[in-house]
């Protein structure tokens, strides 16, 4: 019997920013383009939705670099085995493979949710909840844009619209132009970030 995973506001913020309708699309187009890591991107949202503020680029690097092997060696070795399933082998019994897929998808969420307890736990950031939401999405989009400073990657403008669903998904209370004007930071690649 497999023993639960221990609750953690980060896991549940990103279940329930995931779950919101062109979120997964929109994660997986950055994911596979820019070859950055979602649970890094949902990290940069949550931490500024959380009150956690701004968190530097020195911060975002040190967390992406401590989770940075274990997305390399497991989880991406995971989700690449995953998708050649989905592609059948001539041969092999399609339940079979089927079955087999589900059980790595199963897995391979499971690996994500170890390194988001990871980052969670290790690079908790403070929290101020008491900011307002406009102030605290703002944060989240200069974590964003920190995110890819470090990571090297700059996106089009597809992969920038990508990112505001995101943000507009975090901060559902935002609406249309208020979404925008916290994106600034990310559009132009200027962050505050040190």
């Amino acid at each position: 019997m497999r023993k639960p995973f221990p609750d953690h506001p980060f896991w549940d913020f990103s279940l329930e920013v995931y779950a919101k309708e062109g979120v997964a699309d929109a994660c997986l187009r950055l994911q596979d383009d820019l070859g950055i890591d979602v649970n890094m991107l949902l990290f940069c949202c949550w931490a500024g939705h959380s009150g956690g503020g701004e968190l530097g680029k020195r911060f975002i690097a040190d967390a992406a670099g401590a989770v940075g092997s274990w997305h390399d060696e497991i989880v991406r070795p995971l989700r690449r085995v995953r998708r050649r399933l989905k592609e059948g082998f001539r041969g092999i019994d399609e339940e079979r493979s089927r079955k087999l897929r589900r059980e790595i998808q199963a897995i391979e969420i499971d690996s994500e949710h170890i390194e988001q307890l990871f980052l969670g736990e290790t690079f908790a950031p403070g929290k101020d909840g008491d900011m307002p939401v406009e102030i605290r999405a703002g944060h989240a989009a200069a974590n964003l844009a920190g995110y890819l400073a470090v990571s090297g990657v700059a996106g089009t403008a597809g992969h920038l619209r990508s990112m505001r669903t995101l943000l507009a998904a975090s901060f559902p209370d935002l609406k249309g132009e208020a979404v925008d004007a916290v994106m600034a930071p990310v559009w132009t690649g200027k962050s505050r970030n040190r």
